[in-house]
């Protein structure tokens, strides 16, 4: 807890210091570690919306982590408010040289696109968290086999019954969680756009959208292979079983595939168009320096290593192994973010990465990691069986 407390203030004196030392590289780390953060959350929180639409029964535990992740998407949201100011200094410059890039590129217009985006996303995010939740604790607290505090409480007022819950949690659950779906491709499609896409002058895509929510679920699922591993290690969750182990990592591996199926459906078609305000984009990041050498390592750590270990069937069961590459996964997609965003705003010869940048990233990293222990410590981590309640 105190270390993850330090390394929020420490990130967010690095915020505030970076801005006096030198903002551009302060804002475009800040811009990297929302994506990233934000969108591991997010991305879990979908996987266990899919989980309930679908019916599925092999991993209760596993979805319940998922949920827990929902609790960092307030905290995002109140970091984006911040990201107002950054958007002058990005986009400003942009317009400037590319003025056909009018009232859509306004940084106001896209601050408010992305406000309205992203708050939808939190309010049916935790809606979904609230229906899951509310049955179970509520039976608790009726039972007293919870103390009174603030979020028990809460999810128990006007409480009607154990049986009356469970159904209209079920039902809350199948209309919020097919609300999260389709929300969820629109938000992220348009955060690509503005905040990635938007901030190159000439460069447009209409494939990014899709490649950048897909990747986003990929980045979801490498952080659930982490944290279910090490809620194995730390605290007992033996719920997690070796089979259900093996399940997420063929979800992993099958998305290691569709990462993969995005990343080349991008490349083919502005390969083969040739026209230079697509092209430029790709060749900054993929054949020149300092750039190029990062790209490689991404595809490596994203596509080649974790596509080659999981092949074998046996490693998917082993929580060493799944966290070694939902680590190394995760640690790819966010240097993924840092090369899409970071060259399109600095034009050196070196990479910006210091100090600053590690602080930063602290920072988020101790955001984050209070929040989901928040969860961790208020809320069960198993659901409990019932007729509507899926079996562990």
């Amino acid at each position: 807890m105190a270390a993850l407390w330090g390394g929020v203030a420490l990130g967010g004196g690095a915020c505030v210091g970076g801005l006096f030392v030198d903002a551009g590289r302060a804002w475009q780390i800040y811009l990297v570690n929302f994506l990233f953060w934000s969108g591991l959350a997010q991305g879990a929180v979908v996987f266990a919306a899919i989980y309930h639409v679908v019916g599925a029964r092999w991993g209760a535990a596993i979805r319940r982590l998922a949920e827990g992740m929902a609790a960092f998407l307030p905290v995002s949201l109140v970091l984006f408010l911040p990201l107002y100011f950054g958007l002058e200094v990005f986009l400003d410059p942009v317009r400037e040289i590319n003025p056909q890039r009018g009232a859509w590129f306004d940084p106001r217009f896209i601050f408010v696109r992305g406000l309205l985006g992203l708050g939808s996303m939190t309010v049916l995010s935790l809606l979904f968290v609230y229906y899951a939740l509310r049955p179970e604790v509520g039976g608790a607290v009726e039972r007293g086999l919870l103390p009174r505090r603030w979020p028990y409480d809460w999810l128990a007022q006007e409480w009607h019954g154990e049986e009356v819950e469970r159904q209209r949690g079920r039902r809350g659950m199948d209309v919020v969680a097919a609300g999260v779906l389709l929300a969820y491709p629109i938000t992220y499609s348009f955060m690509a756009f503005d905040l990635i896409m938007a901030l190159d002058p000439f460069w447009y895509s209409s494939l990014f959208g899709g490649y950048f929510f897909i990747s986003t679920f990929y980045l979801g699922l490498a952080g659930l292979a982490v944290v279910a591993a090490l809620a194995r290690w730390t605290i007992g969750l033996t719920a997690i079983t070796p089979s259900q182990f093996a399940d997420l990592g063929k979800l992993l591996f099958g998305f290691t595939l569709t990462y993969a199926a995005m990343l080349w459906s991008q490349y083919i078609v502005i390969w083969y168009g040739n026209l230079p305000e697509e092209t430029h984009f790709v060749v900054v990041r993929l054949w020149e320096r300092p750039w190029a050498p990062l790209s490689w390592a991404v595809l490596a750590a994203t596509l080649l290593v974790p596509f080659v270990i999981f092949l074998s069937r046996g490693a998917k069961r082993v929580p060493g192994i799944m966290l070694a590459v939902g680590a190394l996964v995760a640690a790819g997609l966010w240097l993924e973010r840092y090369v899409l965003v970071v060259p399109s705003l600095w034009h050196h010869e070196t990479v910006p990465f210091g100090w600053l940048e590690a602080a930063v990233t602290v920072g988020f990293l101790g955001a984050a990691g209070l929040s989901y222990e928040f969860f961790l410590r208020h809320f069960p981590l198993v659901p409990a069986p019932g007729p509507e309640a899926p079996h562990p």
